[in-house]
């Protein structure tokens, strides 16, 4: 009886992997829409604490629990785009129409006015910028008229509605969902699923609230020191940059610190330039060595080698969107590993892999 209970399980187990298989083909295939509705899951799992809180503290329907986060939300945020926007839009308007200059001038200040023979061909700092924006425009497909520049204003606010859209609903009926899935699961595996969940829900709360909490930090050091440290132009859009790159593990840093070096370099040459670069590197190294693990702390334990593949095979698969949510996704798989991997294995005793399912317990 026990053994065919237990090739039962087996059976089930097998059309279980087989099904998250055909699921992920899917989402695979349809991955060019996939974007709003993973910012918009991203954003239910972050905000779903502060309405439960809302709902227990005051007593609120969760309708109202989450129209009243919202205004939180978007209040102060609109008030920045109202009161900060106009600086914001007309410096980056600035630096795009102004990035064939800023390049001409760092090539003059690095290797000289020229000309220079380049391939048998004599040309100037002014030429080799304007090809280089020109080769740049091609590579992205950049829009040069107005209608296509329209078009895509038109398709980013549609995603982000759509966002706002898909976290409210994810927001209102959470629970009835959660519910709902754990009835898809054998009553003798609840227990098991649940506490890896717990886990998993332990490591990227806390993980996505501190990177969170990170790019607010980065993005206000960085302004702080640009605008009045520096005096750097385009300090406003550099900074908000600055914060958003961070969420990219080991490339975001560095490219924001070579963008805000190469302004300085052009505004006031390499004395500027290594002072950003430096100011940069310092705010890296707290971040690093303090804020870091206050925030975060070890909630993502992974080695940086699986890092990196993790970063490269999310944009590989998602471009940027994969990219940034590479590192949760790969701690979430390191959870269910540490936990179910002992019980599949032959030679495992249940006092281990029950140690296994609470694994994450400590994250905190």
């Amino acid at each position: 009886m026990g053994e065919k209970r237990s090739q039962a399980t087996i059976t089930v187990s097998w059309w279980v992997w087989i099904g998250v298989a055909i699921v992920a083909l899917l989402l695979y295939l349809v991955r060019a829409i996939l974007p709003p509705f993973l910012v918009g899951i991203v954003l239910a799992y972050v905000l779903g604490p502060a309405v439960t809180g809302l709902q227990q503290r005051w007593r609120l329907p969760r309708p109202l629990a989450v129209l009243f986060l919202y205004a939180l939300l978007l209040g102060p945020l609109i008030l920045a785009v109202v009161f900060v926007g106009p600086r914001f839009f007309e410096e980056s308007r600035q630096l795009v129409a102004r990035s064939p200059l800023i390049i001409e001038q760092v090539i003059a200040k690095t290797f000289g006015p020229g000309p220079f023979d380049l391939l048998g061909t004599r040309t100037y700092p002014h030429q080799i910028a304007m090809d280089l924006i020109e080769s740049l425009r091609d590579s992205l497909g950049t829009p040069t008229t107005a209608l296509h520049l329209a078009s895509a204003l038109a398709e980013f606010a549609l995603s982000a509605f759509l966002a706002l859209v898909v976290s409210v609903y994810l927001l209102l009926d959470s629970e009835r969902l959660v519910r709902h899935l754990f009835q898809l699961i054998p009553a003798h595996r609840r227990a098991e699923v649940e506490a890896v969940s717990a886990a998993i829900h332990r490591t990227l709360a806390r993980y996505l609230r501190g990177q969170l909490y990170l790019v607010g930090v980065v993005a206000v050091v960085s302004f702080l020191g640009l605008e009045f440290l520096f005096h750097l132009h385009y300090a406003l859009p550099l900074a908000v940059a600055t914060g958003l790159l961070e969420i990219i593990p080991f490339v975001g840093p560095v490219v924001a610190a070579a963008i805000a070096g190469t302004i300085a370099l052009a505004q006031g040459g390499p004395g500027l330039a290594l002072g950003v670069i430096i100011f940069y590197t310092a705010v890296r190294q707290i971040e690093d060595q303090i804020v870091m693990p206050f925030v975060v702390g070890h909630a993502v334990e992974l080695h940086p080698l699986i890092v990196i593949f993790s970063v490269l095979a999310g944009g590989a698969l998602f471009g940027v969107l994969g990219t940034l949510l590479a590192v949760p996704v790969a701690a979430a798989i390191k959870v269910i590993l540490e936990a179910w991997l002992p019980f599949l294995l032959p030679g495992h005793e249940t006092a281990e892999h029950t140690r296994a399912v609470n694994v994450g317990q400590t994250v905190d």
